[in-house]
This record gives C-alpha cells, structure tokens and sequence, in this order.
C-alpha cells in the first residue's frame, strides 16, 4: 500500500497520464493531449491540486461518456445550448 506522501507524490503524474489520453482520445492530437497533460501535471505539483485534479477527472468521465455512447462532438453544442435554454427559459406561473 502507497502511504500518503507517495500518493501526493504520484498524483500529478498520474492526472497528467490521464489528461493525455483522455485528450487525445477526444481530439485525437497528440500534440495539443501532451500539452495539456503537461500542463495538468506541473499545475498540480506547483500546488493547484484540487481544481486541477478535479478538471482531470472531468474530462476522463466525458471521454468515458463519449466511449459509452454520449453523443459525438459535433453535436456537444447544440446539446449545451439545449441544456441552457431548458435551465434559463421562463417558466409560466400557474
């Protein structure tokens, strides 16, 4: 079993990990997965930890969400807007 400081320690490599192939799964460019798993990784061994780590545990459950069938980038924006407008449009008093 790892104990805490190894755990602490690992973490920003393994968020990094993830970044990476999460990104690359959703664009399928390795340039731009590697910058922004590097960019998770220094952040969170600079100490930006737990935004950091929670934004890259969010983009691992959409690539998740994509791979089980969420609908395909293309149509993310219309989805969001639908989304938008069903949570702001007003609702009649009754």
């Amino acid at each position: 079993m790892l104990t805490a400081e190894q755990r602490t320690q690992i973490l920003p490599f393994w968020a990094g990990l993830v970044s990476i192939v999460a990104i690359y799964f959703l664009t399928a460019n390795a340039w731009k997965a590697v910058l922004i798993g590097a960019f998770v990784g220094g952040s969170a061994m600079l100490g930006y930890g737990r935004g950091v780590l929670t934004g890259s545990f969010a983009i691992a459950v959409l690539a998740i969400a994509v791979t089980l069938g969420f609908p395909p980038p293309d149509q993310w924006l219309q989805l969001i807007e639908e989304v938008r407008g069903a949570i702001f449009r007003p609702r009649a008093l009754g």
